[in-house]
């Protein structure tokens, strides 16, 4: 082999075969180079990437955070609201029961002062519990009987009773009970 190049008169270049060989090994450093520098690249563009979510992730969970504080005092005062709402929905359902109860004894009250002859005296009203027991004089029986007829021809009076009329010096007495009706 070595006699066919010999034979054609060329010279051996030495130097050129180390330069190559130089050459080559120049060659991959570069490439070994420049795959470091892509991947520093990728790495600081992936860290940089993150780096930016973390802190974006980090702003929203300190709004969030600051909102749903804001909301927690509004659900508080809400649930005060409620709360007050609540008892003033009991006192005007207390007032209410009250008010209709008031207007239910003032209603039979005005009847019976309606229906009450002139000579009649009331000596003592009791009204609980939808019932109504007085005592009445009068100088007459006949006053007392009116008052009696009147009482049975009124809507807003049932179950009367009445325990006989006495008299003490001329004075005719007698107590009534009725239930007084609701309307």
């Amino acid at each position: 082999m070595f006699e066919n190049l010999l034979n054609k008169n060329k010279d051996i270049d030495f130097l050129k075969a180390y330069y190559l060989s130089n050459k080559k090994s120049e060659f991959d450093f570069k490439k070994i180079l420049y795959f470091i520098a892509v991947e520093l690249a990728v790495f600081i563009i992936i860290s940089s990437v993150l780096l930016y979510k973390a802190t974006y992730y980090k702003i929203q969970n300190e709004n969030l955070s600051r909102k749903i504080g804001e909301l927690q005092k509004i659900e508080k005062q809400l649930n005060e609201f409620q709360a007050i709402k609540t008892l003033y929905e009991k006192k005007l359902s207390i007032n209410n029961k009250v008010t209709e109860d008031n207007d239910y004894i003032n209603n039979a009250i005005v009847e019976l002062e309606q229906i009450t002859p002139s000579e009649v005296i009331y000596e003592n009203i009791n009204i609980s519990k939808g019932k109504i027991m007085f005592i009445i004089k009068s100088s007459k029986e006949e006053n007392i009987a009116q008052f009696l007829n009147n009482l049975q021809n009124s809507d807003k009076f049932s179950n009367i009773s009445f325990n006989g009329i006495s008299n003490q010096n001329n004075i005719k007495r007698t107590s009534i009970s009725a239930d007084i009706v609701r309307k």
